[in-house]
């Protein structure tokens, strides 16, 4: 075989692998027929590329994937080599629960929404039972593409490194912070940086929405944080309500609404210490964040009455004084 004739099968061959690989890392089920036909080699060419990129990958003790024929699908696919795979209805709950995130841009939710129907038996069928909802989605107002940033964030987070952020407030003013990224957190449509200021004396978390972030610059300054006293986002999820923090306090109430059910799984922190004697309404207690709780509790009307503290009581109290004097 002559020299450039060499070159050129070698280009072909690594482009064929490529390009094998990225198709079948996208979740495309493949059969040797259709590869040979749009790579232009024989049937055993395609044979012998799928079993070295199978070596390849089996190879890799940190890799989790590997190449197999599907019967059903009569092609190759990319599966996970311990055979974890979602059914075609996890795919579907899956699907739903992104959908109502309403978390990302159209790109986005189109780009996840395709990877995931990508993955399915009969993709076809998911595509029909859910193509109304897609068609009326509604992306944040927004609509920034932030899943890069969110993994940028999420680096700074676990590298422990110091941040200088520019960051528009919602009332429009936009401030310069140096910060201690603590964790992330997903709440009512929007991500959220869950941190501390540098020199600002607050005994709290500070949490800022992650879209509302001009310049966020990762230093090489690293800031130590014990583990005991490490921020665990599951646990600050269970105090925090409408993203809004506040004093850390335990509060008590009495329930008589709709489902007392619903409100122990929004809070929860929450359960039921003891009964009223009087009137036997259960009394709750719970361990939250003051000023996002408040929101909460008010929303519950006249089914909710906060016992303890008593300071926050009175806040309650003076709150819908002002509420009241709005409508009178």
């Amino acid at each position: 075989m002559k020299e450039y004739e060499r070159k050129k099968e070698g280009k072909s061959k690594t482009y064929r692998m490529l390009n094998l690989y990225e198709r079948l890392n996208k979740g495309e089920v493949r059969s040797k027929k259709y590869l040979s036909t749009i790579y232009e080699v024989n049937e055993k060419t395609i044979q012998r590329d799928i079993k070295e990129l199978k070596n390849y990958l089996e190879n890799d003790e940190k890799n989790l994937r590997t190449i197999v024929y599907n019967k059903n699908k009569k092609g190759y696919e990319m599966i996970n080599s311990k055979g974890f795979k979602f059914s075609d209805k996890d795919i579907f709950v899956l699907y739903k629960i992104i959908l109502e995130s309403r978390a990302f841009s159209n790109k986005e939710m189109d780009r996840i929404l395709d990877i995931l129907n990508s993955q399915c038996e009969d993709n076809d069928l998911l595509k029909k039972i859910v193509s109304n909802e897609r068609l009326s989605y509604v992306p944040p107002r927004h609509n920034k593409d932030i899943i890069n940033f969110i993994w940028k964030i999420s680096v700074s987070i676990q590298k422990q490194k110091l941040v200088e952020v520019k960051y528009e407030r919602q009332d429009g003013i936009v401030k310069e912070y140096k910060l201690k990224p603590l964790g992330l957190v997903f709440s009512e449509y929007y991500f959220y940086l869950v941190g501390e200021i540098i020199g600002k004396n607050k005994n709290y978390p500070i949490v800022f929405r992650v879209d509302r972030f001009e310049k966020y610059d990762i230093t090489e300054e690293k800031f130590f944080m014990p583990y005991k006293n490490r921020f665990e986002e599951g646990e600050f999820h269970k105090r925090i309500q409408f993203m809004y923090t506040g004093e850390l306090m335990t509060i008590q109430f009495k329930f008589w609404g709709d489902s007392l059910e619903a409100v122990l799984d929004r809070l929860p922190t929450s359960r039921v210490i003891k009964y009223d004697e009087k009137d036997n309404k259960p009394i709750i207690e719970a361990e939250v964040y003051g000023e996002g709780v408040k929101r909460w509790l008010l929303s519950q009307k006249e089914y909710l009455e906060v016992i303890r503290p008593k300071k926050y009581r009175e806040e309650i109290k003076e709150t819908i004084r002002k509420m009241y004097e709005v409508y009178k």
